[in-house]
């Protein structure tokens, strides 16, 4: 019985012991790298219906493209702009599919050429929608 505890006692040292040395091992290590951090979620920014343009006849909307590409799980459609000024972020647009309002899209700060991202606001925008201003 006596050789029993006598084995156990050094174990238990060697155990204790690699526990103090992995412990301070692990407060020698470099802080996470900043891509391993979680990114905080961006503000979001209120969306706004363009000012009352007087060169249009009655406040009518004009069409300025058509949606290309929607992303409904990432709430995104990809528009094709017809025309020399794309619309500035921020700016809220109208979708309409056979003359029903379809959806309300935020105009993103992303665009490439004639193309621009437009968050989905409201609705359910479809290939083909035409977007007006």
């Amino acid at each position: 019985m006596r050789y029993a505890v006598a084995m156990k006692l050094p174990f238990a040292r060697l155990l204790l012991a690699a526990a103090v040395c992995c412990a301070v091992a692990a407060c020698a290590l470099p802080k996470l790298p900043k891509w391993s951090l979680r990114k905080p979620v961006p503000k979001a920014t209120p969306i706004r219906f363009p000012k009352e343009d007087p060169s249009d006849p009655k406040g009518k909307r004009r069409q300025i493209g058509k949606v290309l590409l929607v992303n409904s799980e990432a709430g995104f459609v990809l528009v094709e702009i017809r025309g020399a000024m794309p619309p500035e972020p921020g700016l809220a647009l109208k979708c309409f599919r056979e003359g029903v309002d379809s959806g309300v899209l935020t105009v993103s700060g992303e665009r490439q050429g004639t193309h621009i991202i437009a968050d989905i606001v409201t609705g359910t925008p479809h290939k083909g929608d035409l977007v007006f201003k």
